[in-house]
């Protein structure tokens, strides 16, 4: 009787105070958080997260932080996507993102260095670049980067796989954008709880006003360029206010600010609500009988064509049959051995993933990954004897140390084969990175200049498309000299092509645009 009755209390006391019940049910719930007890309950509503009324009933700090990071995104971001603003949108970004951490009670671990420095240092190469391609291609590292980095934080990822990390990253981006609304939201559910009945009307008059702003400006914009009388009698109206603003830049510039204010609490707020399931279901329920029997059939397959790989090109000195060059060969060849590759990878992983253990299954699928060693060394060497015959592009640089990559990522496959707690996902993002990195802060455009003006006939063509990055090499190799490798008029066109651009950016650069790679080529080509 006693127990019944103390059960009774207890329901008694949890439909009094529904609040402080559900955020205890919550708070067990959730991953690698702790709420702080100082921290009020009664500004949402009882089903919602104790993260989310964390952010609510600290509106004031999340807003106004939101607010300013966008500012600050704007001014490092706006028409300056290769400059020193980079660096520090990077670290600003990070800083931001932990002192969320911090008033959220989410904890954090050494290994979020990692991605500190890794993201920084992309950052970096933005600015030591003045490759488009280089620059958008650290973007989406920096991008990748941060999101895993966010992600696991928010939820237990150890023993996540690259399936489930890319299922979680499109969740959290699909939903943040249908959390456009809650900046709004959460102003309201502060404001009545914060504020005094007598003095709510005009904070809600000031939110309107706050609102209307931005739209204002665009809408305005929008107007004054679609039809040409409300514009005229717009000037004659306010000619002296409007006389020097383009709206187009003011569009732009709301944009911009409007897109890094919501994006910051939109994402927040996302991964506040946790709502991508954590746990990994096993899936290893498929007879192992199917995977033995298909994969044997390629590993035979497999087997004669490494066979005749080791025969032909690394013990036979590169003997082919008659009618074929090097160049002809390798050529024909590299792309359909790195797509074979790419297959074998995809396959070992589904058959770890989704088939249950068995040690003939584990035998062929290493068979299976050492023959995709052979592939990728065939694919090398076939790129290799591409670039002793056709030079060095960007592209090719890619794709050698995309080659890297996938035979190091390779060997942790190996390792999961016998060790299913090997942290597999884990060991190819570290790979990635740092494979990525190496090849950013290189500078391929630099190394492609400096390899191809070493060559007897370089291609003129190619060298005057490569971007700035280029400069310090073609000059160390006489490019630019008058009595250099190149004929007169095509030291002329190369000279005047690389000197407009160098001039261009270089002699009104300030601190905020600020390139490592314009100002070094500009030093250079402003005497020539």
């Amino acid at each position: 009787m006693r127990k019944k009755g103390s059960k009774m209390n207890m329901t008694n006391q949890n439909q009094q105070n529904p609040e402080k019940y559900t955020a205890d049910q919550n708070k067990q719930g959730t991953n690698n958080t702790e709420i702080s007890p100082n921290m009020s309950p009664v500004t949402c509503k009882k089903e919602d997260p104790p993260l989310i009324r964390a952010m609510v009933d600290n509106f004031s700090t999340f807003g106004i932080g939101s607010i300013l990071y966008g500012l600050f995104f704007c001014f490092c971001i706006y028409q300056n996507f290769m400059a020193v603003t980079s660096v520090l949108l990077c670290a600003a970004t990070i800083g931001y993102v932990l002192f969320c951490f911090k008033k959220l009670s989410v904890k954090t671990d050494n290994k979020k260095w990692f991605f500190i420095i890794s993201i920084c240092l992309l950052g970096l190469s933005n600015m030591l670049t003045d490759s488009l391609i280089l620059a958008f291609l650290n973007y989406v590292g920096i991008i990748l980067l941060f999101f895993c980095f966010l992600l696991r934080h928010f939820y237990d990822t150890k023993e996540w796989d690259f399936s489930k990390f890319c299922g979680a990253l499109l969740h959290t981006i699909t939903f943040s954008i249908g959390r456009l609304n809650y900046p709004f939201k959460s102003l309201q559910q502060y404001l009545k709880a914060h504020q005094k009945r007598k003095n709510t009307k005009i904070y809600y008059v000031f939110l309107g006003i706050l609102i209307a702003i931005p739209l204002l400006l665009v809408v305005c914009s929008l107007l004054l360029s679609a039809d040409v009388v409300f514009r005229s009698f717009s000037d004659r109206l306010f000619s002296s206010l409007f006389e020097n603003i383009d709206f187009g830049t003011i569009f732009a510039v709301v944009f911009t600010i409007c897109f890094g204010m919501f994006a910051s609490y939109c994402i927040l707020i996302e991964l506040a609500f946790q709502d991508v399931n954590p746990v990994m279901e096993n899936k290893k329920t498929m007879e192992p009988i199917i995977a033995i029997t298909f994969s044997s059939i390629l590993t035979v397959i497999y087997l004669c064509f490494s066979i005749i790989q080791i025969a032909y090109l690394f013990i036979g000195n590169m003997k082919l049959p008659d009618g074929y060059t090097y160049a002809a060969y390798a050529r024909q060849g590299f792309f359909q051995l790195l797509f074979v590759c790419l297959i074998n990878l995809v396959l070992v992983l589904f058959c770890q993933k989704h088939y249950r253990e068995n040690k003939v299954l584990k035998t062929i699928l290493t068979i299976i990954c050492g023959c995709t060693y052979i592939m990728i060394a065939s694919s090398t060497m076939r790129m290799l004897l591409y670039i002793a015959s056709y030079q060095l592009t960007f592209l090719r640089i890619f794709v050698l140390v995309a080659l890297l990559t996938l035979a190091i990522c390779l060997t942790g496959v190996v390792i999961s084969i016998y060790k299913s707690s090997f942290p597999l996902f884990s060991f190819m993002t570290v790979t990635v990175t740092v494979c990525y990195l190496l090849f950013s802060l290189a500078r391929p455009d630099a190394i492609t200049a400096a390899y191809n003006c070493q060559q007897e006939n370089a291609d003129v063509y190619y060298l005057s498309d490569l971007s700035l990055d280029a400069v310090p090499a073609l000059e160390k190799a006489g490019i630019f000299d008058a009595d250099g490798p190149l004929s007169e008029e095509a030291h002329n066109w190369i000279l005047q092509d690389f000197r407009t651009a160098a001039r261009e950016r270089g002699r009104n650069m300030g601190p905020r645009e600020f390139n490592l790679s314009v100002y070094r080529a500009y030093q250079i080509l402003d005497t020539k």
